[in-house]
């Protein structure tokens, strides 16, 4: 093993840590730079081999890791930080024990929270770069989001960047980390610049990862889970013949409009308003059918009792659902 810092593999401001063919030697150190694991050869043990070097500022430390034999690695949960694992070369295979497993490859990112514990099964030779944030950080950052008070459990899925927009949002604050720690950048000297930068990266990852609330301190006041989303559902299904605003659906659900509107696109994959017009185009349908046969009644006047001023739109939205015109509804 080399002494730290002379590497051959680690670039700018990173120490290298570990540049070892020694198991037993790896798994100490890296057990106490991360959290302590398991770390076991799949492949033949004299092909195995170990790179690991960080760096960082106050807030963010970010490193490199490579394992050169087929590797399993268990750790414990790491408690106090999270990381964020983007792929350089190779594959792994990261699972949470009977809960989710994914397949990654380079240029793909995923999530280890503080919570839970995780397996990451390495190919030979694959190689990964991570972005260390605080546990203090990331609860606070998801606080934020959701509009609570105080600090909040950061459950992530494993799953990655939400959509190619988002690996690019992320992508983008990630280069501005490396670009900070691996050179001379601002931050490795100005507090004040480290901690903004921080606070953006935690913010950004908010916004591009899926972050999982259900079940999570549901209890703690203030926290948005399932009761705040079905308040505000139960609210849109009885009063949907009324002007609802999202400010009313909020109130109802007892959350800031914002928490809301994060609620019902992590649990239903819509927005409050986006619910209330499905309720509404529910409505329409059921007395359209009530309506068959009777010639005083038309498409409009039941779209505009249930707040459909746009009839084009409207249409749009009845065949996409009902999978026709709504005339064809109320003539049978």
């Amino acid at each position: 093993m080399t002494e730290p810092g002379v590497g051959p593999n680690a670039p700018g401001n990173m120490r290298t840590l570990v540049l070892s063919n020694d198991l037993d030697e790896t798994r100490e150190i890296i057990s106490t730079a991360y959290s302590p694991y398991r770390l076991s050869v799949l492949g033949d043990p004299k092909e195995f081999s170990a790179w690991y070097a960080e760096g960082g500022f106050p807030g963010v430390t970010v490193s490199g890791l490579q394992y050169g034999a087929e590797t399993l690695v268990a750790p414990q949960p790491l408690d106090s930080y999270l990381l964020v694992c983007q792929l350089v070369r190779g594959r792994v295979k990261v699972m949470s024990p009977g809960r989710e497993e994914r397949v990654v490859g380079p240029g793909e990112t995923y999530v280890l929270d503080p919570y839970r514990s995780f397996q990451v099964h390495w190919a030979p030779g694959a190689r990964m770069t991570t972005v260390r944030l605080s546990r203090e950080t990331i609860e606070q950052a998801a606080a934020d989001l959701l509009g609570v008070e105080g600090p909040l459990r950061a459950r992530f899925s494993l799953s990655g960047a939400t959509s190619p927009s988002a690996a690019r949002s992320w992508a983008g604050i990630s280069a501005a980390v490396h670009r900070e720690v691996l050179g001379e950048g601002v931050a490795r000297s100005s507090p004040l610049v480290a901690s903004q930068l921080t606070r953006t990266t935690a913010a950004m990852l908010m916004e591009t990862h899926r972050l999982i609330t259900d079940g999570v301190d549901a209890q703690r006041p203030g926290a948005v889970a399932h009761p705040a989303v079905r308040r505000a559902m139960a609210a849109a299904e009885e009063r949907a013949d009324q002007p609802l605003t999202l400010a009313d659906l909020a109130a109802a659900g007892r959350v800031s409009p914002r928490a809301l509107q994060e609620a019902f696109r992590r649990h239903l994959g819509t927005t409050p308003l986006g619910y209330l017009r499905e309720v509404r185009l529910g409505r329409v349908h059921q007395e359209l059918l009530a309506s068959r046969g009777r010639a005083d009644v038309t498409v409009a006047q039941v779209a505009y009792r249930w707040g459909f001023g746009n009839l084009g739109r409207f249409a749009g939205e009845y065949r996409r659902v009902y999978g026709h015109a709504p005339s064809r509804t109320l003539r049978g």
